[in-house]
């Protein structure tokens, strides 16, 4: 008995001897330890009755009372059971009769495995295995599993059979270029063997023939990966087709809106001559910051609207393309009337402001279709063309430069909000008089011009004044030139903004 025991304490699993009545006549230390007892709990006492009745299972004491006459073990029966001190737990018994010298003092060796983490595993692992085959199946990209040995499909889920339109059982087997995932064999090696390589590959646009000739185009993924000792290689085919119509669509329709732009771009950015008004030289400078804008957010605009009075405008508005085409096409044109109505600047800004502020309001209750949050910011110049004087409203643009002919600057520093997004107070627009006399030049500049930028350096108002004083013997031509080539050389070829110049010089 004392070797059972000695046995018994280097086994892991609990143990108990029972009798041939199936008393306990000892446990070993792991059983005492499991289940948080004491040899006085549990020595002498009956199975059933051990911690107030937790081994009280009738199908194991039946199991149990039938070890001794038929001399058959007991395997692998599992209990599912909640003991009092541990909790629910899962339990495998195995139980073996045992006699001792001579046939005589029949025992049962009770051996207890505690499999309760196992079998959480193997159900995390179900639960698991069940998540992925939903996924798997409801995907609506295409998923095929090929053997990493011989790129044959070995399994492939239902929106890949409605992709291709062959069945499943057609699939398994196949190689990529046999159900025209690649162009031939060739290219299916070649791209078989780059997966080798690197683990991965990708396809943007693959042209696919599905059954029925329909064509479609996939973007192709494919990853190889390790599962347990096996490496497998897993497609993703996702249908791109309706995206690429879509972005063929789009396409024409960009071409079609730059066409609309241009036209658009020419009737409101018009340049006229540099000799259209007597007695003053105009000229207008104008660069997109990118190539693909259609029309960028600056804009200018000069007019003579009496017989005395030339109006000058530069200007900047939120965004590119067409619809920013089509507002400023509306602001130059209400600018226009507004200035034939009013002579002085900061009047006309104020027009405009309410004008603006008021078309937001109607658009944001529902009233107008036309309108929205596009605050616009702009310089406003009115000058006699025959004396040179002028007059100056600025609406969150840079102050103009004024530019004497012995290279002495002033910037004229009158202020305001941006039109259309100050309602309530009332903005007030500040205007400011100058006189140009023969040979200055008034320089108007949108904010691509003075934030052209060299790593966290700006050009600025001084970058810009000494672009100008440097360059003011020139024709405005080319001093306007010069000025946007300065800027673009301080910005290392990258500016980040429209970029727009008026220029007016007094003759």
């Amino acid at each position: 008995m004392t070797y059972i025991l000695n046995i018994g304490d280097s086994i892991r699993d609990p143990l108990l001897v029972l009798d041939t009545k199936l008393r306990v006549v000892s446990a070993n230390r792991a059983f005492y330890k499991t289940f948080r007892s004491t040899a006085n709990e549990t020595e002498n006492q009956q199975l059933s009755d051990l911690g107030n009745g937790q081994w009280n299972i009738p199908e194991l004491i039946a199991l149990l009372t039938k070890i001794l006459p038929n001399k058959k073990p007991l395997d692998d029966f599992e209990i599912s059971h909640n003991f009092p001190k541990i909790g629910r737990r899962d339990m495998l018994v195995n139980a073996r009769k045992l006699f001792g010298a001579g046939n005589r003092n029949a025992l049962i060796i009770l051996v207890i495995e505690d499999i309760t983490e196992r079998k959480q595993a193997q159900q995390a692992v179900a639960v698991s295995e069940t998540r992925y085959r939903r996924l798997f199946e409801a995907a609506r990209d295409g998923i095929l599993l090929l053997d990493s040995e011989h790129g044959k499909i070995t399994e492939a889920n239902p929106f890949m059979t409605e992709l291709l339109g062959y069945s499943h059982e057609e699939l398994i087997g196949k190689e990529l270029w046999e159900i025209g995932l690649l162009k031939d064999e060739e290219a299916s090696r070649d791209a078989f063997r780059q997966l080798k390589e690197q683990g991965y590959i990708r396809y943007e646009d693959l042209p696919l023939a599905s059954e029925g000739d329909k064509k479609r185009e996939v973007e192709f993924v494919s990853n190889i990966y390790q599962e347990g000792n096996t490496q497998v290689i897993q497609c993703n085919i996702r249908d791109v087709t309706e995206r690429k119509l879509l972005e063929a669509k789009v396409a024409v329709e960009h071409k079609r809106d730059k066409k609309i732009a241009t036209v658009l771009q020419r009737t409101m950015l018009f340049q006229p001559n540099e000799d259209a008004f007597s007695g003053l030289s105009v000229q207008t400078v104008y660069s997109t910051a990118s190539n693909e804008a259609l029309v960028g957010g600056d804009f200018w605009d000069t007019f003579a609207f009496d017989h005395g009075h030339v109006a000058l405008v530069c200007g900047d508005v939120m965004g590119h393309g067409l619809s920013s085409a089509v507002f400023t096409t509306e602001l130059k044109h209400t600018l226009r009337a507004y200035i034939r109505e009013h002579v002085q600047p900061s009047r006309i800004l104020q027009q405009m402001n309410d004008y603006l502020s008021e078309s937001n309001r109607l658009f944001l209750k529902g009233i107008n279709t036309e309108g929205g949050d596009m605050p616009v910011c702009l310089s406003l110049a009115i000058i006699d063309r025959q004396t040179g004087m002028g007059t100056v409203s600025v609406a969150a643009m840079e102050g103009p430069l004024l530019i004497r002919t012995n290279g002495v600057t002033e910037v004229l520093k009158a202020s305001g909000m941006p039109l259309g997004i100050n309602m309530e107070p009332k903005s007030r627009y500040h205007q400011v008089d100058f006189q140009l006399a023969v040979g200055d030049t008034l320089v108007m500049a949108t904010d691509g011009v003075t934030e052209a930028r060299h790593g966290k350096e700006f050009l600025g108002d001084d970058g810009l004044a000494k672009l100008a004083v440097k360059h003011r013997h020139g024709t405005l031509k080319d001093m306007g030139e010069a000025i946007l080539t300065g800027a673009v050389d301080f910005a290392h070829g990258d500016l980040r903004d429209d970029a727009c110049l008026v220029l007016v010089r007094k003759k």
